[in-house]
Order: structure tokens, then C-alpha cells, then sequence
């Protein structure tokens, strides 16, 4: 680049930047910050992610993303699709209801907004009265009713907004309906929860906080049915039969109500607490789906013994004689189930979870229910990122070799293909082959591809093994043993721990034309790498590098060196590490960089910087 005269410099160096920096497009990586919602469009195969932030992200087949913001700065609390529609209605905390729609532009779909609402009581009422607890999108999709704080339940025509008062259910038509004796004992508190009936959408189901379920006929605008249950009610669920309702509690406990008795008023309560006998945390969502010539599918989050395993995050999988307690690293945000079939009303296939720091699929038709790999959303956070360094063009034949390696990783995952495929990824195939490489705390170094829309997951290289580390307490609790109860089993890949702070990565280069990569860590170490495609058993030569010189009268105050495996170790295929060159005293590597034609690598921390031949194995240069 020439050098810019002094004289118009500024405006120059402007022009040039605008050049160079003229971007056309921008993707988001990662998973979103703060999830707060999840959504399911059956008929779309789309899934929709608010976060607190009031971003709302839109998921299709690999590469079809849509994102909206709302202009209010709150958190998302519910995402809502309007069945056979392509709108979607969002609920804020601000209590503000918003409609999107997906609507076509120059041959390409976008995402609008295309309307907001704020219901308004009674001059004077207090907030609670129109404050949304609860949203039911009707079958219709023309309707939407909305359940209060305040007991009440509002409709609302869609999509204009239009609130139909002379159809909407107050609380005290509700209250002069139930019989005296469950009045008297104690008040509806808030709508929990809304149901349709299945077979019948004239019929609704009203759940209140304090466990009355009211079902109402929208058409005759009367209750037809009171069930009354006596715990605090977390959930509901309506039978693809119409025959039954399942709810679920605050004390670990669900319900079956059969619908189809003689005398319906007489429903007697019969519960089941999971992991009963002693206290229990509440079964906060449940569902129940049926399952061809055999018995339903049941899945439920929480209900877990308080005291023993109050902590963790679960849901439970039961089907026939199979019963699994999926354990997730952090919280559950919402799940839902999709299934076979045109219509999606066949065999459940899979499960998708969304918790806090990541996307799980878990595949109901796989012996084992095994996880489905996710191509988006991937959790880059798994483990702490501290660095990242990005090769473009990379040759085809390392790359091939990257991936071959990363398959060999993967055999734990489902061979089901990717189940949410809304939509069709209209971009053009990448003009070359882009790799992310993003080394983490718990000295992991993980390999991406970055040539598109999507940042997919080839590969995974651990450093740990070279090193006697810190050993993990807990690395023997992933898998439940057998006959233990409740029967865990974990999943996803996030874990924010790491077992030794020194192992983190704190640089790292890679040469794309010889294959050859370097990375550098926490503690002083810089280790050498090469690509093999065969699993090898092998020991790790390791040289102290003095950067003090033999500098008398030095105190190293901070943490001691890693310890090098003298034994053999054997190292999966992928890149493997031949040589380990340990700074003294051991600070943090500041600088790397690798020159694979001379055959060396040199590198930097706080007390000096050193040059080392990785082929003839010594120091060219220390200062």
C-alpha cells in the first residue's frame, strides 16, 4: 500500500477505509444471549427464539434465519405461531402483545411487524386485571384469548386487534359457577394456563393458580365442566383424544382427568408424583402424545426430589418400559416435541429443548434416544472462549482431512437428518472454504466452518492429555449408573468449568499448507501439532525455554508449570502433538506465530520471547 502524503492525508486514509470496510451482508454466530422464549410452527417447520433483550430469531433448514427487535427495550416471555399462518404473536414483559409475519420482497422472505396491542381494563381497575399471564392461539387462527393476573380471560380478534368484550370470560362468571364448597375454601388466583380441546375448538380449558381447571364452551359462553384439583397448578394438557386433561403441580405431582365419565362433576383426583415420596420441585410444563400400537409418550420438565436433586435441570422422557431423566447443564427455558407425518399428528421423532446457554435435539425414534448434532446455534461458549483465529482458503485436501478427523468424534450422535426444515436457504455456495479455530479454557481448541450463514462444527482438538492437570471431581457423573434413580442422564455440551485454569489457550496459528498448527497456553506452554489421520501412541518431547536467562535474584509469585506425561499417550486422529515448549517462568504466551518452512515457532510472554526449532529440536533464539 503506498505511503499517504501528509497534505489530504485524512481524507484519503477515509476513502480507503470505505473501500475496504464496505460490507453487504452480516450473519449472527453463536447461540442468543439470554433466551427467554421458545415457539413451534408445525405447519412452517420453523422455530422461533425470543430473548430478553426483545430479540425474536426465526429458525428453518440450515441457513434460513430471519431476525426481528422490538422497539421496546423487554424481555420476551411468550412466542406464539397462529396455527396454519404464517403470523406469530409475541408477549413482552411490558405486557405488550406484537404480531410478525413472514411476507415475500424481490423474490426473498422477511420478517415485519405488523402490529402491537395493549389490553386496557375498566377505567380505574388495578393492573393485575389486564396483566397476561397466559396466551392460547386458537385453531382458528383468528382468535386469540388471553388468561390475567387478575382471574379474567380476554379474546381478541387477530390480525387487527380488535378485543370482542361481549365474548370475554370474567372472573365472576367463572366464580357463580363453581360449586360453594371449593369457593369457600380459597380464591382462582391468576389464569395459569389455557387448552383447547382437540376434537372440539368451541371448548377451552381455564386453569387458575390455585388448581380449579374451568372448561367453557366459547360458542354457548357458559362452563360445562369444573375439575378440582388442590395444588397450585404449573401446567396443562389436553389428550389428542379429547378424552382426558393432564395437569401438572407445584409439589412434583400430575393429574389425569378423564372427560368421558357419567357423572363429570364427580372426577376423583388421582395423582402421580414421578419421584415421589419425599418433597418434590413443581412439574412445570407436560405432555402427552400417543404413540402407534403401543402406550403414549409422556414428557415433563421438573419434578425432581427437592432435597437430593433440587439443582438440577431435567426432563423426563417415559415411554412403554424406557424412562430417562435428560439432565441439562442450565436452565430450562421450553421444549416441544415434533412428529411424523404430513399432517406432523404421527409418531413423535424428536424433542427439542432450548435451556439457557444452548439448543438440545434428542431423537425419540433412535434406540437410546441419542442427540441430533445441531447445524446452527452451536453453544461457541461451551467452555469460556479466550482466543479465536481465522484461516480463509483453505485447501481442499486439509480440509477434507479436518472433517474425516471431526466425523470420527461424532459417532455418539443420531444418523437422523436435521428435523426442522422450514423453508429454503437461497444463498449462493460459498466461494471458499473459511475455518474459525477458537481455543477455550479448559484447553480445548475447537475447529469451525465459517464459509457461510451457518458456524458448523468440524472438529474438536483437547490439550489436556498431554499434561498431568488438575484431575476433574466430577468427570465419572455424566452417565447414570445402572438401576440408579432418578435415571439421569446428561446431555448437551455446555460446562462452564474447567478443571485446571492453566490449561486455557491463549494463542493460536495454524498453517494451512503444511498442515502443521501451534498453540500456546495459560501457564507457559506452547505446543506443536500435526495432522495425522490415524489414532498414534506416542510420547511428547517437552524443553524448558528460560526467558530470565539465568537472571539471579527473580521470584515467580504466580501458578507452577503444567506437568508433561513422560509416558506414551495415545491421541485420536486429528492433530497431534509432538513437542511442548515450556516457558520459564511459566506466564501467559502474548505472542505466537509459526513459520513451517524454516521449521520454527516463536513466541512471547510478559518476561521475554524465544524462537525454537520444532525439526532439529532446540533454541535458535532466547531474549
Amino acid at each position: 500500500m503506498k505511503r499517504f502524503r501528509r497534505h489530504g492525508q485524512e481524507s484519503q486514509r477515509d476513502r480507503l477505509k470505505q473501500e475496504l470496510f464496505h460490507f453487504t451482508k452480516t450473519v449472527e454466530h453463536g447461540f442468543p444471549h439470554q433466551p427467554s422464549a421458545l415457539g413451534y410452527s408445525a405447519s412452517l417447520q420453523l422455530m422461533a427464539i425470543g430473548t430478553r433483550s426483545g430479540a425474536i430469531k426465526l429458525y428453518g433448514a440450515p441457513g434460513v434465519e430471519f431476525m426481528g427487535l422490538h422497539d421496546e427495550n423487554a424481555a420476551v416471555t411468550q412466542v406464539f405461531f397462529m396455527p396454519h399462518q404464517v403470523e406469530l404473536v409475541t408477549l413482552l414483559d411490558d405486557n405488550s402483545l406484537h404480531m410478525w409475519t413472514l411476507r415475500g420482497h424481490k423474490g426473498l422472505s422477511e420478517l415485519l411487524e405488523i402490529g402491537r396491542f395493549m389490553l386496557t381494563g375498566p377505567p380505574g381497575a388495578p393492573p393485575s386485571v389486564t396483566r397476561v399471564t397466559a396466551v392460547l392461539a386458537h385453531s382458528s387462527g383468528e382468535l386469540l384469548l388471553l388468561g390475567t393476573e387478575g382471574g379474567h380471560v380476554f379474546i381478541v380478534e387477530v390480525p387487527g386487534f380488535i378485543e370482542l368484550e361481549e365474548r370475554n370470560i370474567s372472573l365472576d362468571q367463572v366464580t357463580s359457577s363453581v360449586p360453594d364448597d371449593y369457593i369457600g375454601r380459597r380464591n382462582l388466583e391468576h389464569v395459569e394456563a389455557l387448552q383447547e380441546n382437540p376434537i372440539n375448538s368451541n371448548q377451552v380449558a381455564i386453569g387458575y393458580g390455585r388448581g380449579l381447571i374451568v372448561i367453557w364452551d366459547l360458542e354457548q359462553r357458559h362452563a360445562i365442566r369444573h375439575i378440582p384439583a388442590t395444588q397450585q397448578l404449573e401446567s396443562m394438557w389436553w389428550t389428542e383424544d379429547g378424552s382426558s386433561l393432564l395437569s401438572s403441580h407445584s409439589d412434583g405431582s400430575y393429574c389425569c382427568w378423564p372427560l368421558r365419565g357419567e357423572d363429570e362433576n364427580e372426577a376423583e383426583e388421582k395423582s402421580d408424583t414421578p419421584y415421589g415420596h419425599f418433597p418434590c420441585k413443581a412439574i412445570t410444563n407436560i405432555v402427552q402424545l400417543p404413540a402407534a400400537g403401543g402406550p403414549p409418550f409422556l414428557l415433563f420438565s421438573g419434578g425432581m426430589p427437592r432435597a437430593s436433586y433440587g439443582d438440577r435441570h431435567c426432563i423426563t422422557v417415559i415411554h412403554s418400559k424406557t424412562q430417562v431423566a435428560f439432565d441439562f447443564t442450565s436452565r430450562i427455558i421450553d421444549f416441544f416435541v415434533i412428529r411424523d407425518g404430513p399432517q406432523h399428528t404421527g409418531e413423535p421423532s424428536a424433542l427439542v429443548v432450548l435451556v439457557e446457554e444452548e439448543l438440545v435435539v434428542i431423537d425419540l425414534q433412535t434406540d437410546g434416544w441419542p442427540v441430533i448434532q445441531t447445524p446452527y446455534l452451536v453453544s461457541l461458549h461451551s467452555s469460556a472462549i479466550t482466543c479465536s483465529h481465522h484461516v480463509s482458503a483453505i485447501p481442499l485436501k486439509l480440509w477434507e482431512r479436518i472433517i474425516a478427523a471431526g466425523e470420527l468424534q461424532n459417532t455418539h450422535y443420531s444418523k437422523k437428518p436435521w428435523p426442522i426444515t422450514g423453508g429454503q436457504n437461497l444463498a449462493p455456495d460459498p466461494p471458499q472454504r473459511d475455518v474459525l479455530l477458537t481455543g477455550h479454557e479448559d484447553g480445548t481448541v475447537r475447529f469451525w466452518d465459517a464459509s457461510g450463514i451457518c458456524l458448523y462444527p468440524l472438529y474438536k482438538l483437547s490439550t489436556a492429555a498431554v499434561f498431568h492437570a488438575d484431575a476433574d471431581p466430577n468427570d465419572n457423573m455424566s452417565q447414570s449408573a445402572e438401576g440408579e434413580w432418578p435415571p439421569f442422564r446428561k446431555v448437551g455440551c455446555f460446562d462452564p468449568y474447567s478443571d485446571d485454569p492453566r490449561l486455557g489457550i491463549q494463542k493460536i496459528h495454524l498453517c494451512k499448507y503444511s498442515g502443521y498448527l501451534t498453540v500456546a497456553g495459560t501457564a507457559g506452554q506452547i505446543l506443536m501439532l500435526e495432522l495425522n489421520d490415524e489414532a498414534a501412541e506416542q510420547t511428547v518431547e517437552a524443553k524448558v525455554v528460560d526467558l530470565l536467562q539465568g537472571q539471579e535474584g527473580f521470584r515467580w509469585k504466580g501458578h507452577t508449570q503444567l506437568d508433561v506425561r513422560v509416558e506414551s499417550v495415545l491421541f485420536p486422529a486429528g492433530f497431534q502433538p509432538f513437542t511442548v515448549v515450556q516457558c520459564h517462568p511459566p506466564a501467559v504466551v502474548t505472542a505466537l506465530t509459526l513459520h513451517s518452512e524454516w521449521k520454527v515457532v516463536a513466541f512471547g510472554t510478559s518476561h521475554g520471547f524465544g524462537v525454537y526449532d520444532y525439526l532439529q529440536k532446540n533454541n535458535v533464539l532466547v531474549k
